[in-house]
C-alpha cells in the first residue's frame, strides 16, 4: 500500500503524504497512549498498550490530514481500511519504541524550555503577548488540560531531540558529493509502449464472485457501529429562548452611549511658523498676523501654507492635515480647530511648535446610535451573557446527574427539562450529525459508555455546545453479505483478471524484446502507441512517477545498444520500457555544491532515522493483534 503511494507521487507532494502517515505526537499522538479498556489491545509495546479506541482514533485524525491532501476526496488507493490501519498500527508500535528509548536514555526538556515553547506558541497569544486565558481555551476547545497538554508537548519536543541528534550528525565527504550531483543531473533517453489492463471487456463468473468473498473475510467487514442517546447544551438554543426586558436593554444603552457615537473627525489644514533662536517671536507673530489678513482679503489659504508654513510634513500639500479626531493634537491647536465651522480660519493659535493658523474643511463622525439603531445588538449581548452563565450552570448539573445516575440520561432529562435526542448509526471512523465530532466517536466506543453502559463525562464541543452521550444500541462487526458487496467484488475481481492479462501479454513481449527484438516491431505487431520521450530527467513531471522510477533503476546500455524493462502500474496497465543512453549532464550550474551535499546529507540523516527506528522496533517486546479481528 505505502510503496503504491510511494510511487505514485512526487516532489512536495510526497514529503507532505510522508509526513501524514506519521502519527503525529504533539497535540494527537501521546494522548491516546493515556487511555485504556477491558478489551483486548491494538498491541503492546514493552509493557504499553496501544488500545482500539487509542488506535481507531489516530486513525480517523490520519484519514482526515490525508483527506485534506486530497482536496476532501481519497482516491481508490485508500479504501482499504484494515490495511491503513495496520499501517497506522505500525507506525504506532514504532513511535512506543522510540518513546521507550528517549525514556531510557535521559531525554529531557526543562521547565524553563517548555513554558517558553508555550509563551512563545502565537495561538496561544493576544496582541503579541501570552494570555493565559486564551491558552487554556484553546486547549478546552480540542478538549485538553493544561496539564496533560504540556505532558504530551514535553514528550514530542524529547522525541524532537533525539530526530535532530541524529539528523544533525549526518555529513558527506566530497567524493560522495561529487557522485550524487552526478546522478542528480542525469538523464535517460527513454521510449515506452504501454498494454492497457482490458478491465472493461474482462468477464466475472458466479463462482469467482464467491471464490474471492470466501478467500477475503476480512476485507468485507462491517466495523462496530453504535447508536448513542444525548442530551446538548447549546448557547444558541439557550439564547433563542430567552426574554430581555426593555428597560434592561435600555440601562446598556445608557451605559454603553459613549461606545456607541462614532468618534468626530475633522478634515483641517494648517499654516505653520516656527520660533527658534534665529527667529523673533514677535515678529513671527506680526507675520502670522499679516497671513491672516492675506486669507481674509481673498488669498488661498493653500497656497499661502506652500509658500510660508514650516512644517516639512504638510506645506508641500498646502497644508493638509487630513483626518483629525480627538486627542490627535496638543491642546491648544485641538481647542481652536474643534471649536471652528466648517470653511472657517481660526485666529493665530500658538503651542510648543510655534505659531499656526487652522482652516476646518469637513466634519464627519460624532454621531450617536439611537436607541432602536443598537437595541437588536443590545440585546444579543444581554442574552449571550446571561446564555453563558446558565450554559455553564446547566452544565455542571448535568455532569453531576449523569455521574449519579450513570445508567440513564433520563433522570438529568426531566431534572432539567432537557430533550433526549438520539444518533443515527456510526463506526468508530466516521459518523453524521453530532457524531462527525471525533471526540464523540471516540466516547462513544470507550469502555465506560459501550461496555459498561454507563453516561458519558461532558463533552465540550466547538460552537458552544455541551453534550453528554448514553448507548442506546449496538452492532458487533460482522462480515457483510455477499448480494451487499458483490458489485465491488466484480470490480476487484476485474481489475485482478485484467492486470494479470496486460502483465502476461507484456512479460511476453519483454522476453521477445530481451532476446534481441525491436521496440518499433512489437509496436507495429501488437497496434500499440510507441511513445517516445526523449531525454528525461529525475524530476520530469511530465513523465508518469512509476515510469521515471523504473528508468532510473534500469543498467546503462552498452554504446550502441539499448536495454528493456516492463512495469506494472498501479491502475494494472503493463508498460515496457527502452533505455537507448544515459547522459550526465556538466555541474558548472553549482560550483560549490552545496545545496548537493545538503540534500544528500538530509537523506542520509533521515536514512539513519529510520534505522534506528526499525532497529528499536526489532529490540522491543511487541505483541500486536491483527486489526481485522479487532473490527
Amino acid at each position: 500500500m505505502l510503496q503504491a503511494i510511494r510511487e505514485k507521487t512526487s516532489g512536495w507532494i510526497a514529503y507532505v503524504i510522508i509526513g501524514l502517515i506519521s502519527i503525529p505526537f504533539a497535540l494527537w499522538g501521546i494522548n491516546s497512549y493515556l487511555g485504556g479498556g477491558e478489551q483486548q489491545p491494538a498491541a503492546i509495546v514493552n509493557g504499553n498498550e496501544i488500545s482500539v479506541q487509542q488506535l481507531d482514533f489516530a486513525y480517523a485524525r490520519y484519514r482526515e490530514r490525508l483527506s485534506s491532501v486530497f482536496g476532501g476526496s481519497l482516491p481508490g488507493i485508500f479504501n482499504d481500511e484494515i490495511a491503513l490501519k495496520e499501517q497506522v498500527l505500525t507506525q504506532m508500535i514504532e513511535e512506543q519504541a522510540l518513546l521507550h528509548y528517549i525514556q531510557q536514555q535521559g531525554f529531557r526538556l526543562g521547565d524553563a524550555e517548555l513554558f517558553a515553547l508555550i509563551q512563545n506558541t502565537p495561538a496561544f497569544q493576544q496582541g503579541g503577548r501570552f494570555s493565559k486565558e486564551m491558552y487554556q481555551n484553546q486547549l478546552a476547545s480540542q478538549g485538553y488540560s493544561p496539564s496533560l497538554y504540556e505532558f504530551e508537548l514535553r514528550r514530542a519536543q524529547e522525541m524532537d531531540q533525539l530526530s535532530q541528534a541524529i539528523r544533525s550528525s549526518a555529513f558527506v565527504v566530497p567524493v560522495q558529493q561529487d557522485r550524487f550531483r552526478a546522478l542528480q543531473s542525469q538523464s535517460r533517453k527513454l521510449r515506452t509502449l504501454t498494454i492497457e489492463n482490458p478491465v472493461d471487456s474482462t468477464s466475472v463468473s458466479e463462482q469467482e464472485i464467491v471464490d474471492y468473498y470466501d478467500q477475503q473475510p476480512a476485507r468485507f467487514m462491517q466495523p462496530a457501529q453504535v447508536k448513542v442517546d444525548y442530551i446538548e447544551l447549546n448557547l444558541d438554543n439557550i439564547k433563542q429562548s430567552l426574554e430581555i426586558a426593555e428597560d434592561e436593554v435600555m440601562q446598556r444603552y445608557e451605559q454603553l452611549r459613549d461606545q456607541l457615537t462614532t468618534p468626530e473627525t475633522r478634515s483641517a489644514s494648517h499654516i505653520l511658523l516656527t520660533v527658534d533662536d534665529g527667529n523673533d517671536e514677535d515678529k513671527v507673530e506680526q507675520k502670522i498676523i499679516e497671513l491672516k489678513q492675506r486669507i481674509d482679503n481673498g488669498e488661498d489659504f493653500a497656497e499661502l501654507a506652500r509658500e510660508f508654513s514650516q512644517d516639512p510634513g504638510s506645506a508641500a500639500d498646502g497644508g493638509d492635515l487630513g483626518d483629525v479626531e480627538r486627542d490627535m493634537m496638543v491642546k491648544p491647536f485641538e481647542g481652536a480647530l474643534f471649536a471652528l465651522s466648517v470653511g472657517e480660519v481660526s485666529q493665530p493659535v500658538k503651542t510648543q511648535f510655534g505659531w499656526h493658523l487652522i482652516k476646518l474643511h469637513a466634519v464627519a463622525g460624532g454621531d450617536t446610535q439611537s436607541f432602536d439603531q443598537a437595541r437588536f445588538e443590545l440585546e444579543q449581548e444581554l442574552k449571550t451573557e446571561l446564555a453563558e452563565s446558565q450554559i455553564y450552570d446547566l452544565a455542571e448539573s448535568l455532569a453531576n446527574i449523569g455521574y449519579e445516575q450513570p445508567d440513564s440520561l433520563l433522570p438529568a432529562s426531566e431534572q432539567l427539562g432537557l430533550n433526549i435526542q438520539t444518533t443515527d448509526w456510526f463506526t468508530r471512523t466516521s459518523g453524521a450529525g453530532l457524531a462527525q465530532e471525533a471526540k464523540v466517536r471516540q466516547v462513544a466506543f470507550s469502555d465506560d459508555v459501550l461496555n459498561q453502559n454507563r453516561n458519558s463525562e461532558t463533552l465540550e464541543l466547538e460552537d458552544n455546545r455541551i453534550v453528554i452521550l448514553h448507548l442506546n444500541s449496538h452492532r458487533p462487526s460482522a462480515r457483510q453479505a455477499l448480494e451487499a458487496v458483490r458489485d465491488e467484488i466484480i470490480e476487484l475481481v476485474k481489475s485482478k483478471k485484467g492486470r494479470e492479462q496486460a502483465q502476461a501479454q507484456g512479460q511476453q513481449l519483454l522476453a521477445q524484446l530481451q532476446s534481441g527484438g525491436s521496440l518499433d516491431q512489437v509496436a507495429t505487431d501488437q497496434a500499440l502507441e510507441l511513445v517516445d520521450l526523449g531525454s528525461v530527467q529525475r524530476n520530469d513531471q511530465a513523465v508518469d512517477s512509476d515510469v521515471l522510477n523504473a528508468a532510473f533503476t534500469m543498467a546503462r546500455p552498452a554504446d550502441g545498444t539499448v536495454v528493456f524493462e516492463g512495469i506494472t502500474e498501479v491502475d494494472g496497465d503493463y508498460t515496457l520500457i527502452e533505455l537507448s543512453a544515459v547522459e550526465s549532464a556538466t555541474t558548472d550550474a553549482e560550483p560549490d555544491g552545496q545545496q548537493a551535499a545538503r540534500q544528500l546529507a538530509q537523506a542520509l540523516a533521515e536514512y539513519d532515522y529510520q534505522a534506528l527506528t526499525k532497529s528499536l522496533t526489532e529490540q522491543a517486546d511487541v505483541i500486536r493483534s491483527s486489526v481485522a479481528e479487532l473490527q
